[in-house]
């Protein structure tokens, strides 16, 4: 029975329907023989112009090479002198490429290392280190004899596979069409290549359209279905929303708080389990974990959470004193930077140490005044108040740390200014800090030597 229009569309429409799959399966059936016969086409035409690009290069260079063949033959069986042929060992390098190669065959080698592209022709001798003939020949000679044809390329290859020319070599050469030919016999080929063109756009039109066209039409019977499926899960969903908010927040709040308290103890038992003394700094610079080992190289209750870099360098310096220099034992302090932006303080006993930990504080304490000043100064000419701020403050808690009265002044000059974002203020803070920098690196290295 024929079906009407309407009922055409509703069976076009509907997803289980066997007209809709048979369409589908239809515009696509097409479009691929469309798109491969295309890609067929192309093919062939690319290797069509590859081939005869390459004929014609072959006959071209093949008078050349049997010349060359030639006269290498008549100077090898007649012993009479030819031009440009020798005979002779091979250049160093060369025997041993001629390994497995047949005796009498005519081969071609590059030659590296010269100043002008050249190559060898040779006839291979009948045993190893036995005389060669062999003619030096420039590639430019070959070269100008090969002239490709339009949209193709060609490559001269010795029978190696080692490329000796490449002219108009088109792009997209691992996916372009070859073909080779040889020269004479195995000794030396020339390649033609060839791209094959893409598939016109024109062939995807018309699936493409019909696809579009029944895309359209099942989208607009299936809106009406949801829009009412829509109004009541927006209904449904508006009651479970209110009832799972509370949940969800209380469950986040939980998670975040049990993720810190598992990093924190991940740290701690890390440091615990370190073979020596060592403590971690955080990324902002504080401290956040240490062990028993390290703590015997700071005064006992010092250390705690949040201790700033700067304090904690402070103990440690307060730390070695005479008593430990009467022992033999001088204490090292070694500042590791880690991947997340941390820190790893290590605490080394080496008898033959030639510094205390309060030396080594001292150093440590340079090192970061010598790293923060050029990115503090880069701060308060480009007008950064927030990186400015937070260099100041950070030097200014190592020079207080550190006796290092002149310096701080400048450094609370800067940070005063970041914060009302006084350019002036920075500006004027930032000269007086270079006045006095240097005066404050010399009294730790006055300090350091004492």
């Amino acid at each position: 029975m024929a079906m009407g229009g309407r009922e055409l569309i509703r069976a076009l429409t509907h997803r289980s329907s066997l007209a809709f799959v048979i369409l589908v399966t239809t515009l696509l059936g097409c479009t691929w023989l469309l798109v491969e016969q295309a890609s067929r086409a192309s093919d062939q035409t690319a290797l069509a112009l590859a081939g005869e690009s390459a004929a014609r290069a072959a006959l071209a260079l093949r008078g050349e090479i049997l010349t060359v063949e030639g006269g290498l033959r008549r100077a090898q069986q007649d012993g009479a002198l030819v031009a440009g042929v020798t005979l002779g060992p091979l250049p160093a390098g060369t025997a041993r490429r001629l390994e497995g190669a047949t005796p009498g065959h005519l081969l071609f080698l590059p030659l590296e290392g010269e100043s002008a592209p050249e190559m060898l022709a040779l006839l291979v001798p009948s045993a190893p280190g036995a005389a060669t003939v062999s003619q030096r020949l420039p590639i430019s000679t070959l070269e100008a004899r090969l002239v490709p044809a339009p949209g193709t390329g060609l490559r001269l290859l010795t029978a190696q596979g080692v490329e000796l020319v490449a002219l108009d070599v088109p792009a997209g050469y691992g996916k372009a069409v070859r073909v080779s030919h040889w020269l004479h016999e195995d000794s030396l080929r020339v390649e033609g290549v060839a791209r094959s063109h893409g598939v016109p756009i024109l062939y995807w039109f018309p699936p493409i359209l019909g696809l579009f066209l029944i895309g359209v039409i099942f989208r607009q019977q299936l809106a009406t279905r949801e829009r009412s499926q829509r109004k009541l899960g927006a209904l449904r969903g508006s009651l479970a929303r209110h009832a799972a908010q509370l949940s969800v927040n209380e469950a986040r709040m939980r998670l975040t708080q049990a993720e810190r308290v598992a990093a924190e103890r991940r740290d701690a038992a890390l440091i615990e389990a370190w073979p020596g003394p060592a403590a971690l700094i955080d990324a902002s610079e504080r401290l956040c974990a240490w062990n028993a080992a390290f703590a015997a190289l700071v005064p006992a209750g010092a250390l705690r959470r949040d201790l700033q870099l700067g304090m904690l360098l402070r103990h440690l310096d307060t730390r070695s004193g005479p008593r430990r220099r009467e022992r033999g034992q001088r204490p090292q302090v070694r500042l590791s930077p880690m991947a997340d932006g941390s820190r790893l303080i290590e605490g080394v006993i080496d008898q033959a140490a030639p510094t205390n930990a309060g030396h080594e504080a001292r150093r440590l304490c340079r090192a970061e005044l010598e790293s923060r000043a050029p990115l503090l100064r880069e701060a308060v000419v480009a007008a950064d108040a927030e990186a400015a701020r937070a260099q100041a403050h950070a030097m200014r808690g190592l020079a207080s740390n550190f006796s290092l009265t002149e310096l701080t002044s400048p450094l609370e000059w800067i940070e005063r200014g970041a914060e009302t974002q006084d350019v002036a203020a920075m500006a004027a803070g930032l000269n007086a800090l270079d006045a006095h920098l240097e005066a404050a690196l010399r009294q730790l290295d006055d300090q350091r030597a004492a």
